[in-house]
C-alpha cells in the first residue's frame, strides 16, 4: 500500500516521547487507517492538562525518552479536543472548527513480488506509529509515571533508523531485485469550513436549496414534501444533511470528473459542507434581506403551448399496492404528414407515482398488437416489439427534475405520419388507487435535420450471475470505423447492477472516461447529455464494463432467498446495456458505421448464444436467437438445425415457428412453410405478419382466394401494413387475369 499524509487546520499528532497513559480515555477508540473518529471532549479538555513533547530542547534517542525527562506542556485551559486514535497515535484538533489530519491508505498497482516507494513508506510509517505506542490519556502532569515498555524491544535500533529516515522524508529500499514505483495520488476535494457562526439559511443555504432541490420539492411535483422556506428546511435539516452527505439527494448517479454532463444535479463538496456546518452550528435563519427570491417555475408547459399534445384516451388506474408497474401505453399520433421535431416535453400526469418514462414511436403500429383489453390501451412489462424505437437516433427519457428534451441546431428529428406513440412508464403504488394521465408535448420546426445521430448499444446476452456473487463482471467493446462526436450516454441494468463504467481507449492508447457510476440505482436510471460534444476519432475503442452484486449486501436485490439470475427483459432478470448517441460527420459515415456495427452485433449474438448453449443445451430462446444471427451471416443450414431444436424444446414458441416458416419459404418448401405459419396463428391469432406470410405461400401456390383472405386479415389487424396491401393488389390482379382467361 502507499500512503500520504495531509494536515488540515491546526492538528496535533503526539510525538513518540509522549508518556504512556495511566488510564485509557473512554472516548479513545483505536481506529482503522484512514477513518475519522469524532468524540468531542471539550469540557474534559478544559479541565485537564495534556503532555506532549514540544520538540524544543528534546534530545530523544528514540527509546530512552527526552533528555529533559519528558518536558511537559502545562495549560490551564486547553483548546484542543480528542478525536480518536490511528494505530495508537492520539489525535487532537483545535476546537471547534478544525478538521483532523488524515492518513489515507491507497492500494498500489505494482505487480505481485514488487514494491513501490509508497508501499515501503507506508510500512515504515505504520512501524513508526506502532513504535510511538501512544494512547489518549487524561492525567495530571504533576504526577510521575513509570516509563512504558513499548519502546524497549530488540528492534529498537532499526526502529530508530526508520523514524529518522521518515522524519527526513527519505525512503530507502534494500534492493535485491526489488523494483520501486513512485506515484503521487491526487488530493481529494475538501470542504474548508467557514468561520464559526457566519453561516445562515438566508445567505448560504437557501440559494443551494432553491436551485438544487426546490424544482422537485414544491407543491404538485414528485417530491413528498416542499423545501421553499426556512421552516420547511429547518425541520428536516438533519435528514437533508444526511442524504446530501451520502449523495442520495439530489439524485445523480455519475461520479464527478468522469464525464462533463449538462444539467448536473450533483452537489459540490462546498455545498454539502455548508449544509452540514449550518446544521451543526444550530441552523440559524439569518437576516431577512439576505434571503433570495424563489425561482419562477413556469406554469404548465415550460416552452409555452406545444404544437401538438398527445394524451391517453382515458386515465390509467394504478392499483393501491403491490409491486412497481411497468406499463407501455400505445396511442396514435394524429399527424397526416411528416413533421420535424425540435423539442419534446413530458408531463407525468401524477408526480406522486410516476418515477421515470421513455418516449418512443412506432411507425409500423406493430405495438398495437401487444395491447390488452384494458383502457387505456397498453401492456405490461419491458419487452417491446422491434418496430418500437426512439426516433432519429434520439434518447428521449424523463425523470423528475429533468428539463424538456431539446435537440441541438440541425438535429431535429422526423415524426412520420400515422405513427403510434409508445410511452413506457415506471410507476410505484402509493397505498391508494391513483389516476395517471401522462401527456407529451411536441414542438415542431420547418427546418429538416442536417445530420442524424446514430444510436449504438453495447450489450451482453450471456449474463448468468450465481447467488452470492458480489462482483460479477461483463464487458463489451467496439472499434469506431469513423470519426464521431459523442452527444449522450445511457446505461441500463436492473436491480443487481453495481458499478457501471464507460470509457474510450483512444488511438494513441490514452484512456478517456465517459461515465462512471459507483453505486447504481435502477430507480434513478436515465440518459446523460454531455455539456459539450466529446470528439472520438476513428480507431477509438468504446468500452462498457459493468459489475453486479447478487448477494445480501445489495439492498436492492429483489431475490430473497438468493437465486441464480440470467439475462432477461423482466426486472427479476438482468440486463447490461450502454447506449451511445454518436454523431458522424455525414450520412456516408453514418451508413458505414451502421453496417459495421450491425455485423459486430450479429457476431456477438452468435458468440454469446453459442456460449450459453454450451452451459445449457436446452435453452430454447438461445437456440432461436442464435438461428436469427446465423441467417444474417448466411449460415442457413446451421440456423435450421437450431430452429428445429427450439420448437422441439418449446412447441409453443411462436417466434421460432415464424422464423422457421421464413426459411422454408426461401427454400421453396411451401407446404412446410404453410404448416409453420398456421402454427403461429394458432398460438397468436392476431399476428398480422403470420397472415401475410401465409398469404404469400398461397399466392406462390396459385391459391388466390386463400391468399386474398389472408392479406385481408393482415390489413384488418394492421391497416398500415404496406407489404400486405401490395400483395393483396397482386392477388386480386392475378385472380382477375385468371378470370379473363376463362
Amino acid at each position: 500500500m502507499g500512503a500520504w499524509i495531509k494536515p488540515l487546520g491546526s492538528e496535533t499528532t503526539f510525538h513518540h516521547s509522549i508518556r504512556p497513559p495511566r488510564k485509557q480515555c473512554p472516548g479513545g477508540q483505536t481506529g482503522q487507517l484512514g477513518k475519522r473518529h469524532y468524540r468531542p471532549v471539550r469540557k474534559e479538555a478544559q479541565q485537564n492538562n495534556f503532555h506532549a513533547c514540544t520538540g524544543n530542547g528534546c534530545k530523544s534517542d528514540f527509546g530512552d525518552g527526552c533528555a529533559s525527562r519528558q518536558p511537559t506542556v502545562r495549560r490551564k485551559r486547553v483548546d484542543r479536543e480528542h478525536i480518536g486514535t490511528v494505530n495508537g497515535v492520539a489525535r487532537l484538533r483545535r476546537a471547534p472548527n478544525f478538521y483532523p489530519l488524515e492518513i489515507r491508505a491507497r492500494r498500489s498497482l505494482a505487480p505481485p513480488g514488487s514494491w513501490s516507494v509508497g508501499m515501503l513508506a507506508c510500512a515504515m510509517w505504520e512501524r513508526a506509529l506502532e513504535l510511538a505506542g501512544a494512547r489518549c490519556y487524561q492525567a495530571d502532569v504533576k504526577k510521575k509515571r513509570a516509563r512504558g515498555d513499548s519502546l524497549r524491544n530488540p528492534r529498537r535500533k532499526w526502529d530508530q533508523v526508520l523514524l529518522l529516515l521518515l522524519a527526513a522524508g527519505v525512503v530507502v529500499a534494500i534492493s535485491l531485485g526489488v523494483r520501486l514505483r513512485l506515484k503521487e495520488p491526487a488530493a481529494a476535494g475538501r470542504y474548508l469550513p467557514r468561520p464559526r457562526g457566519t453561516l445562515t439559511f438566508n445567505k448560504d443555504v437557501a440559494p443551494i436549496v432553491f436551485e438544487r432541490c426546490a424544482r422537485c420539492h414544491r407543491p404538485g411535483q414528485a417530491a413528498p414534501f416542499s423545501l421553499l422556506s426556512y421552516s420547511d428546511v429547518k425541520k428536516r435539516a438533519k435528514q437533508i444533511a444526511e442524504v446530501t452527505a451520502r449523495r442520495y439527494m439530489p439524485p445523480w448517479l455519475p461520479e464527478h470528473g468522469y464525464g462533463d454532463f449538462a444539467d448536473e444535479r450533483r452537489l459540490s463538496v462546498e455545498e454539502i459542507g455548508m449544509i452540514k456546518q449550518w446544521l451543526v452550528e444550530g441552523s440559524v435563519e439569518g437576516r431577512v434581506e439576505d434571503l433570495p427570491p424563489l425561482p419562477k417555475w413556469p406554469e404548465g408547459w415550460e416552452f409555452g403551448g406545444p404544437d401538438l399534445v398527445v394524451t391517453l384516451p382515458s386515465p390509467y388506474r394504478l392499483p393501491p399496492d403491490g409491486k412497481d408497474v411497468y406499463r407501455n401505453f400505445v396511442v396514435q399520433i394524429p399527424t397526416t404528414e411528416r413533421r420535424y421535431v425540435k423539442a419534446v416535453e413530458f408531463h407525468p400526469g401524477n408526480n406522486k407515482v410516476v418515477h421515470h418514462a421513455f418516449i418512443e414511436t412506432d411507425p409500423t403500429r406493430q405495438a398495437r398488437h401487444f395491447v390488452d383489453h384494458a383502457s387505456p390501451p397498453g401492456f405490461d412489462g419491458m419487452q417491446l416489439p422491434q418496430s418500437v424505437q426512439m426516433p432519429g437516433g434520439q434518447m428521449l427519457g424523463w425523470q423528475p427534475g429533468k428539463p424538456p428534451l431539446v435537440s441541438p441546431d440541425g438535429l431535429s428529428w422526423m415524426l412520420e405520419p400515422a405513427s403510434d406513440l409508445v410511452l413506457q412508464i415506471h410507476m410505484h403504488p402509493s397505498g391508494k388507487p391513483e389516476n395517471v394521465e401522462p401527456a407529451v408535448g411536441f414542438y415542431f420546426t420547418d427546418k429538416p435535420p442536417t445530420n442524424i445521430p446514430f444510436r449504438l448499444n453495447l450489450i451482453r446476452y450471456g449474463i448468468d450471475i450465481p447467488p452470492g456473487a458480489r462482483d460479477y463482471p461483463i464487458e463489451n467493446r467496439y472499434l469506431l470505423p469513423v470519426d464521431v462526436e459523442l452527444l449522450r450516454i445511457l446505461p441500463h441494468t436492473h436491480y443487481l447492477g453495481k458499478e457501471l463504467q464507460g470509457y474510450a481507449l483512444l488511438p494513441d492508447g490514452a484512456k478517456k472516461w465517459l461515465l462512471l457510476i459507483k453505486n447504481w440505482d435502477f430507480n434513478w436510471q436515465g440518459d446523460y447529455r454531455y455539456a459539450e460534444p466529446v470528439f472520438l476519432p476513428k480507431g477509438t475503442t468504446l468500452v462498457m464494463h459493468f459489475t453486479y452484486d447478487n448477494s445480501t449486501d445489495n439492498v436492492h436485490n429483489p431475490n430473497q432467498p438468493l437465486k441464480r439470475v440470467k439475462f432477461g427483459l423482466q426486472t427479476t432478470d438482468e440486463m447490461g446495456e450502454l447506449w451511445f448517441q454518436l454523431l458522424p460527420r455525414n450520412a456516408a459515415d453514418r451508413e458505414k458505421m451502421a453496417r459495421d456495427f450491425f455485423l459486430k452485433f450479429t457476431k456477438d449474438a452468435v458468440d454469446e448464444n453459442t456460449a450459453m448453449l454450451q452451459t445449457n443445451p436446452d435453452d430454447a430462446a438461445a437456440h432461436t436467437r442464435l438461428a436469427v444471427a446465423l441467417i444474417v451471416l448466411g449460415r442457413t443450414p446451421d440456423a435450421l438445425d437450431h430452429l428445429k431444436t427450439a420448437v422441439r424444446l418449446r412447441p409453443d414458441d411462436d417466434e421460432a415457428h415464424s422464423v422457421l416458416a421464413g426459411i422454408y419459404i426461401r427454400q421453396n418448401q411451401l407446404d412446410e412453410a404453410r404448416t409453420e405459419f398456421e402454427t403461429v396463428l394458432r398460438l397468436k391469432p392476431d399476428d398480422y405478419q403470420a397472415y401475410g406470410g401465409l398469404g404469400s405461400v398461397f399466392l406462390m401456390q396459385g391459391k388466390l382466394a386463400q391468399a386474398e383472405f389472408c392479406y385481408q386479415n393482415a390489413l384488418r389487424i394492421n391497416p398500415g401494413d404496406p407489404i400486405a396491401r401490395a400483395n393483396l393488389e397482386r392477388a386480386r390482379k392475378a385472380k382477375e387475369a385468371l378470370g379473363n382467361q376463362k
